[in-house]
Order: structure tokens, then sequence, then C-alpha cells
């Protein structure tokens, strides 16, 4: 009688299970060195060891995040919100970082990309500004679209002086009409036209380098509210204010 390993007493059913299982599986190691599959085997298991210290060496963890076309948003806020450092650069779900970094107001989007062995890549399409939103000695950029990119003043730009409220948040959107309305009044009076100003009773009023004032109100009718101011600019009558919130019925004085 056979003796466990705890030094108990093996049966001998118990001692021909053993050797029944030593058996094929030596039948099987033989079998698998005569037909080639015995060294693929050990090539499958070599493969997987490396793969498995591949994904997590500490050679190939990200030391480092590059972001680039940046001119807005701050490189810092960028690697911060990507999340990628100190993770294995093989795992890293490149379009989940795309998106975390596309949250950022300034950002469009962006395109991530690895760079063995130890670095990521983000590459930013930031928003273009087309207003400067006003309110006292502050003021924010606003995109086409109405989003709040960034605090900042650009002079080529044109700027809504809003006289009552609080300067909105950056990440918060605006009215995408109100903003197309504001730019189409800059466009249609160039270099006559000083400042625009906004607030939540009047909506839109342009102010002109030569002192008059013309109330659009709301972004609606610009067009038709742009031809009735241009003609009245172009009456012998003089005149400091213009209303044309209602351009079937304009009144001026």
């Amino acid at each position: 009688m056979s003796t466990r390993a705890d030094g108990g007493p093996v049966s001998r059913r118990e001692a021909q299970r053993r050797s029944g299982r030593g058996s094929r599986l030596g039948g099987f190691l033989r079998a698998a060195a005569a037909n080639g599959r015995f060294p693929a085997f050990l090539l499958s298991v070599g493969l997987t060891v490396l793969v498995f210290g591949f994904l997590f060496s500490r050679d190939f963890t990200v030391r480092s995040v590059v972001v680039r076309g940046n001119t807005l948003a701050y490189a810092d806020s960028i690697v911060a919100a990507s999340g990628a450092l100190g993770q294995p650069i093989f795992r890293l779900d490149t379009d989940a970082i795309a998106r975390r970094v596309a949250a950022y107001p300034a950002v469009a989007f962006a395109e991530v990309s690895t760079q063995l062995p130890d670095r990521v890549v983000v590459q930013l399409h930031e928003r273009t500004p087309a207003v400067d939103w006003q309110v006292g000695d502050k003021s924010v950029l606003v995109d086409d679209h109405g989003w709040v990119m960034a605090p900042g003043f650009d002079p080529k730009l044109t700027r809504i002086v809003e006289t009552q409220g609080s300067l909105p948040a950056v990440g918060t959107q605006l009215p995408a009409d109100l903003i197309a309305a504001d730019r189409a009044i800059a466009e249609r009076f160039g270099a006559q036209l000083g400042t625009m100003e906004y607030d939540h009773i009047t909506g839109l009023t342009a102010r002109l380098t030569d002192g008059r004032e013309i109330v659009f109100g709301g972004s609606d009718q610009i067009p038709l509210k742009l031809n009735v101011a241009q003609a009245a600019l172009a009456l012998s009558d003089p005149w400091t204010h213009l209303d044309v919130r209602e351009p079937d019925r304009p009144f001026y004085q």
C-alpha cells in the first residue's frame, strides 16, 4: 500500500487512479512531441508570458504626454484630463482619452496616438473664437455655436458688451443665433461699428463710431433689420437713435 503526502495510507484504487492519470499525461506529452504539437504548445505558452510581460512591464508605462495644437487650452489641464500618465501603454484606450480631452471647453475634437516606449501624443483641434463677450472689465471668448471657450480678449474680434448680468461661465453655451446676428451686423457695418451692446430687455444695440445707435433687439429678421438700418443711414435727416426691433415700423429721433 502506498502512502499520501500527509503520511496516511493510499488505497489501491486511488493508487491506480493516480497511475492512470500519470499514464494519460505521459501519453499526451509523448504524442504531442511525436506530432510536433508539444513545441507549438510551449511556443504558445511562451508568447502568452511575453505578451503579459509587455502589457504590464514598467518599461512600457506612460511617462510623458505631449500636447500639440493648444492655443487656448492649458497643456497641464489636457494632460490631467487624459488620465494617461502611469498607465500601461499597450492597454490605453486612445478613443476614450480623445473623448475626455474633447470635453475641455476650448477643444472641438482631439486625436490621440502612442509612441513606444512610454509617450502619448494628444493633437488638439480647438474651437475658433467668433466674438468677445464682455461684462464689466472681464471678457470671455465665444465661438460661432455660442460655446464659451476661455477667459480672454482678442481685439480683432467683435465685442459684445452685456450691460446687465454676470459673465458667462466657461463651458456654458450662449444662443448661437445671437452670435450669428452679432456677426452679421458687424460684417455689414464694418469700420462704422464701434461696439455692440446686449441686455435681456432691448436685445442687441449697435453703437456706431459717429455716436449714433441702432437698436436691433432679438436675433430674428436680421437681414431685414439691416436693410432698414442701411436705408436710414442714407437719409439726409440727422438722427442719433434708430429702433428697428419691428422692421416694418421703425422709428428714429
